[in-house]
């Protein structure tokens, strides 16, 4: 299964396609060489088996097996690619604007151009351009794409059996800002949203009729925002409400809270027994319950079922992100962004621990189609050094990193689909303490006068001082003097060392400019000054490491 998982990263270079975990191995690469241009998009189809981005020229389809281009189209600036469930159709959307200067040379006013193009995948060709001013107008399709919904104005369209021409039924909802079609199997359903201007905001259920019937209505007294999140199975929707600016000033973030609505009309607040904003809600896959984590820090994370009843809580913990695997036997709690990067892998079937790893500046991580392994990055543009990712088993063992010395500016890392692997099954047996220490990142550390890399999970947690009269005659606490066995982390040295041996590059380019005869600043010369004084502090670094 390992040799079939696909991935792919988008960043300032371009492009790249991989298979593998242990060995990942190019399938397509697409470089980008002008330095204006980038690859604005990159999105997989729900098969998998296609990949569509554009680098600010044209906009690709491309097969992930083979690295053949199916599609090339002069499209510069999709920053938005939704693919229809079964991969008939994919659709682009782009910034509603005018481009450059407003007026033409004979002083008349430019108007944008329509910005929502649809593409056939099987006929391999572009199908039309409408108009579609915000990301909420981009079409939606039911899971059997029986039918295609879209907003038009103050109209939502209902466009029947691959027809995206004319539409067979249509309603009028005043101020309709979002949509969110319901993946039920039978059912032929959406959610619409409301937001409020004299009145409070308000979420109805419709099903896609001729009448377009109206089933239930939430009313939403406080709500600046709405995200909206059905299950897999489509019988029940998530609402989470958010206002920008809490009225209260407990919370300078302002505050949330979460409904859940069922398909057949019946709906319920989540009453959270802490109080603060959301952080992170989320559906396992089986579309029987859900995850959130909410409140202030140390957040709280608890599993509700479809039914809004708290079925599992994990107490308080600093994390900000909680994520089911695919097969929604894994459960990890993450602590990212200014937390510590802790990620907390659990069995969720048996509520048990398997493993802690810890991956500092991790801003994404996502679980691959087998549900046995998961990546992790540190991304532009909220992290703009260190730039990395890496690919590791559900247990905390590392397969793969890729770090490099040099600048690099890393956008986004995704995993390629795999249907056909949801429904495979696996065990998740305990790990030894042996099994833990093989686990973590892999750290460089000082072992007498030889440096050797370990993982992070094998070098012992010393803990906090304790005083002689508070130890009961125990040595825990106890100061232990450094030896073979009890490695010191040397990180923070080789970062000064990093430091110095970047000032003594510097010193040497100016001694370059000063013999080329070029007058170098008072600064500048300071520097070259500072020369002695740089390399007797990397000499002493270098012997104490």
């Amino acid at each position: 299964m390992e040799e079939k998982i696909g991935f792919s990263i988008r960043g300032a270079a371009g492009i790249t396609v991989f298979k593998g975990v242990t060995n990942p191995q190019v399938v397509y690469n697409h470089v980008v060489d002008d330095p204006s241009n980038d690859v604005r998009v990159m999105q997989y189809s729900n098969s998998g088996k296609y990949i569509c981005f554009c680098d600010s020229i044209d906009t690709y389809l491309i097969d992930t097996e083979t690295g053949e281009e199916l599609i090339k189209h002069p499209l510069e600036k999709p920053t938005l690619v939704v693919f229809s469930p079964k991969d008939t159709f994919f659709v682009t959307w782009e910034m509603y604007c005018i481009y450059g200067r407003r007026t033409r040379a004979d002083g008349t006013v430019k108007t944008p151009n329509p910005n929502i193009n649809y593409f056939s995948v099987g006929e391999k060709k572009h199908l039309k351009v409408v108009i579609g001013k915000r990301k909420e107008d981009v079409p939606q399709w039911t899971s059997d794409e029986k039918y295609m919904v879209q907003i038009v104005g103050s109209e939502i369209l209902a466009f029947e059996d691959g027809n995206i021409e004319k539409s067979k039924y249509k309603t009028v909802v005043s101020d309709i800002h979002a949509i969110a079609v319901s993946p039920h199997q039978r059912e032929h359903l959406f959610a619409a949203f409301i937001p409020s201007k004299n009145e409070p905001s308000k979420v109805q259920l419709h099903r896609i009729n001729k009448d377009m019937t109206v089933l239930s209505t939430i009313i939403f007294t406080n709500c600046d925002k709405l995200d909206m999140k059905w299950n897999s199975k489509g019988t029940a929707m998530l609402a989470l409400a958010s206002v920008d600016v809490d009225k209260s000033g407990k919370s300078y973030y302002g505050n949330s809270y979460l409904q859940v609505l069922s398909f057949n009309g019946e709906k319920c607040r989540i009453p959270f027994d802490k109080e603060g904003s959301v952080h992170d809600v989320k559906w396992s896959p089986t579309g029987s319950h859900f995850a959130a984590c909410y409140g202030y820090m140390p957040a709280k994370i608890s599993v509700y079922n479809a039914q809004g009843n708290a079925i599992w809580n994990l107490g308080e913990c600093h994390r900000n992100e909680v994520h089911f695997n695919t097969q929604g036997n894994l459960f990890t709690t993450c602590g990212f962004g200014s937390l510590t990067g802790k990620i907390q892998v659990w069995n969720f079937d048996e509520q048990k621990e398997i493993n802690t790893i810890e991956v500092p500046n991790t801003t994404q991580l996502e679980f691959s189609s087998d549900g046995q392994h998961f990546f992790t990055a540190t991304t532009a543009p909220r992290m703009r050094v260190d730039n990395c990712y890496r690919l590791w088993k559900y247990t905390g063992e590392m397969l793969f990193e890729y770090a490099p010395t040099v600048k690099y500016e890393l956008w986004q890392v995704k995993w390629k689909p795999m249907p056909e692997a949801v429904n495979f099954k696996f065990n998740t047996p305990p790990l030894s303490k042996e099994d833990k220490a093989r686990t973590g990142l892999r750290m460089k550390v000082a072992n007498g006068a030889v440096e050797v890399e370990v993982h992070a999970n094998a070098i012992k947690k010393v803990g906090a001082y304790v005083p002689p009269h508070l130890r009961g005659g125990s040595t825990q606490g106890a100061l232990q003097q450094s030896s073979a066995a009890s490695i010191a982390v040397s990180n923070d040295n080789e970062k000064k060392i990093k430091k110095l041996e970047g000032n003594l590059r510097d010193i040497q380019k100016l001694k370059e400019k000063q013999e080329r005869g070029e007058t170098l600043q008072a600064n500048q010369l300071e520097k070259l000054g500072r020369e002695a004084a740089v390399l007797a502090d990397l000499e002493k670094l270098k012997v104490a490491a």
